[in-house]
């Protein structure tokens, strides 16, 4: 590992070397030759999920049944640290941190989209009538599945694995040190290229999510303010949510972004009442309990779509197996996340926190939200088909609040928690990456990775996003971020298979003892 020294830490200069030049790279090929770049590596994706769409699909599956496993067996009773680790955060901030933390702000970008998108363009494989109202039904049951059961049954099962092989195998702060069950304490060897890897792949899921972000508020404060959406107010905007969630990064886990996730949780809440209340409730939870039972009655058929008569514009591919990737791109350093706020608690408990209850509040805010852009569609209160065709998905969820009582205040909320949702997300990420890129040493009494560290991937984020979604490199970025989600994937696999092997030959913590690394 290649380091430097401070006074009280070695910083890993291979893992930040690594993420800058492959960014480097792809930027100058993005500009160079876009065109050609982005064909070249979306047939590579294309290629790809052709021949291994169904191993994606079985991999969701493995960790829905991984966190299954210890949600209702016994070993959900280990305590995460041992018997005498003591909680640092009451449950429902637990639950707050890691909701935003896991969704960032993908649900308050994509659900009500997605339902429109879906129902008007369903898989051809599902064979059904685009605009129909079984088409409406399919696209619920999909939507609840991407933003429920499927999004953090991935995350958990990275979460647990590194929650059980940090804090009570006692290995370190590293995305290699979840391999250690597989392959011993050799895979340190390769430390500083695992995390180096994992570093990048997460910089580019952050930028492809920060460039959402910044598409919507972009495209929110012109519907309120009249402001054109351009390289300046793209550039302003992304500045001022840089600055925000990397300051708040540097504050620290129990002070920035405690208070952040707190507050955006409850404005989640606030939010969700207030289109509960005021929207078409009746419709809403009519159509969302019928397409739920039908969701869990088609849930196997729905989570081995493959769509193999099909060619390269399959469904399958840029939807469902997209997401699929997205989400396995996140899990190793949410997973690393999720760890740090789970010690003291048992894993029956990180299953209940980070799969049970974010799945139950996502499903609400699917039913209420999908529930009216459906009215909105179908009962010629808004054509949201329309507004989606003529300016994108970003512009559905603002467009909804045209429906519902004080749609300006309304709109300037949701800028709001747009806004909060990602600095959330970022700030884990940018707080999550700096631990990988460092190792303190005896004098380092700090909780938190170094501030500078924290600033130099914030910024470098941040920077990311910008640079391609001013440039058409973003489409490449983009393509690239899916292509080395396939390795995390064979990765994750790995995490998982180790997990499992530590538990079922009796390799795990008993009561009153913590398994050390050399014992394990």
């Amino acid at each position: 590992m290649s380091t430097s020294k401070s006074s009280s830490y070695k910083t890993d200069w291979f893992v930040i070397l690594l993420s800058l030049i492959i960014f480097g790279c792809l930027f100058v090929l993005g500009v160079v030759s876009p065109d050609k770049f982005s064909s070249v590596l979306t047939d590579v994706v294309n290629t790809l999920c052709d021949n291994f769409g169904w191993a994606l699909n079985i991999s969701v599956i493995a960790c829905i049944i991984v966190s299954l496993y210890f949600l209702l067996s016994k070993k959900g009773e280990v305590v995460i640290g041992g018997p005498e680790a003591k909680p640092e955060f009451t449950t429902f901030i637990w639950w707050a941190i890691s909701l935003c933390s896991g969704m960032g702000m993908g649900i308050v970008f994509f659900p009500p989209a997605e339902i429109i998108e879906y129902t008007f363009r369903p898989a051809v494989g599902a064979a059904l009538e685009p605009g129909s109202k079984a088409a409406l039904s399919w696209a619920f049951e999909y939507t609840y599945l991407h933003w429920t059961v499927t999004l953090y049954a991935v995350y958990v099962a990275a979460g647990l694995a590194s929650a059980y092989i940090i804090y009570n195998l006692r290995q370190p702060f590293s995305v290699a040190s979840t391999l250690f069950p597989v392959f011993g304490a050799k895979i340190y060897r390769y430390r500083s290229l695992i995390d180096g890897l994992v570093a990048f792949t997460i910089l580019g899921g952050v930028a492809g999510s920060f460039g959402y972000g910044i598409l919507q508020v972009t495209d929110g404060v012109r519907q309120l303010a009249g402001i054109p959406a351009n390289t300046f107010s793209y550039l302003v905007i992304g500045i001022v949510i840089t600055f925000v969630y990397t300051f708040t990064a540097v504050t620290g886990l129990k002070k920035g972004i405690k208070i952040l996730a707190d507050n955006n949780a409850k404005i989640f809440i606030a939010m969700l009442a207030f289109v509960a209340i005021f929207g078409p409730t009746r419709f809403s939870l009519n159509i969302g309990t019928e397409t739920t039972g039908n969701m869990l009655s088609n849930i196997f058929k729905h989570l081995t779509l493959t769509e193999p008569f099909l060619g390269h514009d399959k469904w399958s591919t840029w939807w469902n197996w997209l997401w699929y990737l997205d989400f396995f791109i996140f899990a190793p350093t949410t997973g690393l996340f999720l760890a740090r706020l789970a010690k003291g608690r048992t894993l029956r408990q990180f299953v209940m926190v980070n799969l049970v209850a974010p799945c139950l509040f996502i499903w609400a805010w699917v039913t209420f939200f999908g529930g009216l852009a459906a009215h909105a569609q179908f009962l010629g209160k808004l054509d949201l088909w329309q507004i989606l065709q003529d300016n994108g998905v970003e512009a559905i969820m603002l467009s909804l609040f045209e429906t519902l009582p004080l749609p300006t205040l309304s709109k300037a909320v949701m800028i709001l928690v747009i806004m909060i949702s990602f600095i959330t997300l970022a700030n884990a990420v940018t707080s999550t990456v700096s631990k990988m890129s460092f190792t303190p040493g005896p004098d380092y009494t700090q909780e938190d990775p170094p501030g500078v560290i924290q600033i130099f991937w914030g910024v470098l984020m941040g920077a990311i996003a910008l640079l391609f979604i001013l440039n058409s490199g973003f489409n490449g970025a983009r393509t690239l971020k899916l292509l080395m989600g396939f390795p995390i994937v064979a990765l994750e696999l790995l995490v998982m298979y180790g997990l499992m092997k530590l538990f079922i030959t009796g390799k795990f913590q008993e009561a009153g003892q913590i398994v050390s690394p050399r014992e394990g």
